[in-house]
């Protein structure tokens, strides 16, 4: 038991440490042979180390696991010695580099073989570390590892074996902030079509998600935990913004990020050499050095082209201090010193661009670059949109190129849903289901390499835009024209054809007798079509009832009422109406009687009716004359104006409804109001106040008696 405790710690011990110095790693499978329900794999594990950092060397036994994809169950764990280990190539050095790095490092190999029963999803096969080094510039500290390769079932290949591809091994030195080239290239045994993304490295911490710590030695299963990047970076830009892969050579390149490790995951996705078929992807995952060094050098980009004019800007790409003179030849017969020289070509054509830094010297570095200048390529398309839903769009292209043939054509009809909304047809058509606005990206190239990308935002309708007359009334002698206007060319026909002037017509006279619905339909040039109705209510004559006389006070208002069925409306006299052309206008007659007409008009059939409106004088309300009283009398008083009368407060009254009522004996003076209303028309009521002085007599008899005594 001691004996296990031990090993157990120095396992534990020393692990880390171990893991801690592995920069990278791949899983390669070959495919051996097949029989008996199953097939034989040759399994290669290769770890990277970086040996300028001493330390522990590569582990001497490794445990990987197999997993089957179609249950997720361990298949087993299989203990690995490594077999072989060497130094990695590197590639050679710029000339005249300051601050040279160290590379050195050294690959181990650990395979065994292992027969596979066959099943539809394949197998995964893993291993895990605990921890890469510290201090990587776009990963936390203590961030663990998973190395994976999946070996494809019979749902992908069938009965035939594969054998995933390799990755070179080759390490190129990658100065800070200069540009820079890595190979991450791969071979594929089938021969199959690869194609490469920088993609998100694998942590070791699927260990975690069966309970067990992060350095046990045995890995877990799919599916795996991407890393956690830091400072901007991510799996598909590991280096910075300026760097990529390119996805036909594995090749990346750009300008690096400043100096410090990074981790960077490529895969590469591989696809049947006869089918096409995509059958998997491979991972390598490598910790890139990038020293603090700096070189001359010359670095042009990888090509020119110009299809707009003839020309170019120039610079070296190597922005080092080390460059200190340039030799440009432009392929023309023109050369200059400028560090950054532009120049003009006189005749299009193709060119090789050529850079000399530093001739003379053994500083010395040359560049070169095929360059085109093909100006007067002018892409374009035409199509004829705005149409409606389920009509077939015609794209056209457009586009004039002054040099060589307009021969590459891809439409992308955006389509958010689809995958079947592309066309590589110079003149495509294309149907849109629903009505929406939708962006159509069209990228057009000719023999001479130009090469432009055109975006437009086309309408679909969900019918064509129109509109067309109301439903109205004539009069049965009238005749009418409908109308049926739109922004788009087409043809109507309106139905029944009964007393119209034009079937075809967008705007036909017609002149029916009885109420008629006449129809239209009407289908553009660009396949939209509609169907609407105009209902023509026909009368022979003009109905008209009108509101009875009526009788008001004069200077008030009165709404002239009636009901009709007429469409136009014409008062008279016009000067004391609010609107005389309205059907019910409001009247301020002054005189005592004013006699209104209306014409209600449908077409050329009308109707007058008359409304006798007579005005009466307001009452004159007369309370009579402010009197004054004295205290214990009483007063008549004596109101006039009117025929109905009412006094206010009550108070003392003998009848307060009366207009000569008795104000007896009152107690104390009072503002009698009289308020008087009358029968001849105008009963709104008037109203008139008298003030009545109640006056009280006091008396003074001098002072009071009193007592003299004389002496």
């Amino acid at each position: 038991m001691k004996k296990y405790i031990l090993a157990i710690l120095l396992f534990l011990a020393f692990a880390p440490s171990n893991a801690m110095h592995i920069t990278g790693g791949e899983i390669i499978y070959q495919f051996e042979s097949a029989g008996g329900g199953s097939k034989r794999f040759f399994i290669t594990l290769r770890l990277f180390r970086d040996d300028t950092g001493g330390g522990a060397a590569l582990p001497n036994t490794v445990i990987m696991g197999v997993y089957n994809n179609n249950t997720g169950e361990l298949l087993s764990f299989e203990t690995v010695d490594r077999s072989s280990m060497q130094q990695v190539a590197v590639n050679a050095f710029p000339g005249c580099m300051t601050n040279p790095p160290s590379l050195i490092y050294s690959v181990g190999y650990y395979s065994f073989a292992i027969s596979l029963p066959n099943n539809s999803l394949g197998y995964t096969i893993a291993y895990q570390t605990c921890c890469r080094i510290d201090n990587i510039s776009n990963v936390p500290n203590r961030t663990g590892a998973t190395y994976t390769s999946v070996i494809p079932g019979a749902a992908v290949v069938g009965v035939n074996g594969d054998s995933s591809p390799s990755f070179s091994e080759g390490i190129s030195v990658v100065c800070y902030n200069r540009p820079f080239r890595l190979d991450f290239s791969a071979i594929d045994p089938d021969r199959d079509s690869l194609s490469y993304s920088l993609c998100d490295a694998y942590d070791g911490g699927g260990a975690n998600t069966h309970n067990q710590p992060a350095n046990y030695p045995t890995p877990a299963g799919p599916p795996y935990a991407s890393v956690n990047y830091i400072n901007g970076y991510s799996g598909s830009q590991p280096m910075g913004f300026d760097a990529s892969i390119d996805p036909n050579t594995g090749i990346i390149s750009g300008i690096a990020p400043d100096a410090g490790k990074y981790v960077v995951s490529v895969c590469v996705n591989s696809f049947d050499r006869v089918t096409g078929r995509f059958k998997g992807t491979h991972r390598k995952d490598f910790i890139i050095n990038v020293s603090p060094c700096d070189y001359a050098g010359a670095q042009l980009q990888p090509s020119y082209l110009s299809c707009d004019g003839f020309t170019f800007d120039f610079s070296n790409l190597n922005t080092s201090p080390l460059n200190n003179t340039f030799l440009w030849d432009f392929g023309d017969g023109n050369t200059s010193n400028s560090p950054n020289p532009t120049h003009t070509y006189a005749v299009a054509g193709d060119y090789t661009i050529k850079l000399l830094i530093n001739g003379g010297n053994s500083c010395s570095d040359s560049s070169s670059a095929p360059l085109k200048v093909y100006p007067g390529f002018f892409p374009g398309f035409t199509d004829n949109t705005p149409t409606c839903k389920g009509v077939p769009i015609q794209f056209t292209d457009i586009t004039t190129a002054t040099y060589g043939v307009v021969n590459t054509w891809r439409w992308d009809f955006g389509l958010q849903t689809a995958f079947d909304d592309t066309s590589r047809l110079r003149n495509p058509t294309f149907t849109y289901a629903t009505p929406g606005d939708y962006g159509v990206t069209y990228i057009v190239g000719s023999d001479k390499g130009c090469r432009d990308t055109l975006f437009k935002i086309i309408s679909i309708l969900d019918k064509a835009p129109y509109t067309i007359s109301n439903d109205t009334l004539i009069c049965n002698i009238d005749t009418l024209q409908l109308n049926f206007t739109t922004p788009n060319p087409g043809t109507v026909v309106w139905s029944p054809n009964y007393m119209i002037s034009n079937v075809n017509s967008y705007s036909p006279l017609v002149s029916p007798d009885v109420t008629t619905t006449y129809y239209v339909s009407y289908a553009d040039n660009f396949g939209c079509t509609a169907v609407d109705s105009v209902l023509v209510r026909v009368v022979d004559r003009v109905t008209v009832s009108a509101m009875n006389d009526t009788t008001i006070c004069r200077t008030d208002s009165v709404n002239l009422n009636i009901n009709s069925d007429g469409l136009q409306y014409s008062w008279s006299p016009a000067a004391s109406l609010s609107d005389p052309g309205i059907q019910d206008p409001v009247a301020f007659p002054t005189a005592a009687s004013t006699t209104y007409t209306v014409t209600a008009s449908i077409g050329k059939c009308f109707t007058q009716e008359d409304i006798i409106v007579r005005t009466v004088p307001y009452p004159l309300a007369n309370a009579g004359p402010d009197s004054t009283i004295c205290f214990g009398n009483s007063i008549q008083l004596n109101a006039s104006g009117g025929s109905i009368y009412s006094w206010t407060p009550r108070l003392f009254l003998t009848n307060s409804n009366i207009p000569n009522p008795v104000s007896q004996s009152p107690q104390q003076s009072i503002d009698y109001i009289v308020t008087v209303r009358d029968v001849l028309g105008c009963p709104k009521p008037v109203s008139d106040t008298m003030k009545l002085t109640v006056a009280r007599i006091v008396a003074d008899a001098g002072p009071a008696d009193t007592n003299v005594v004389l002496g």
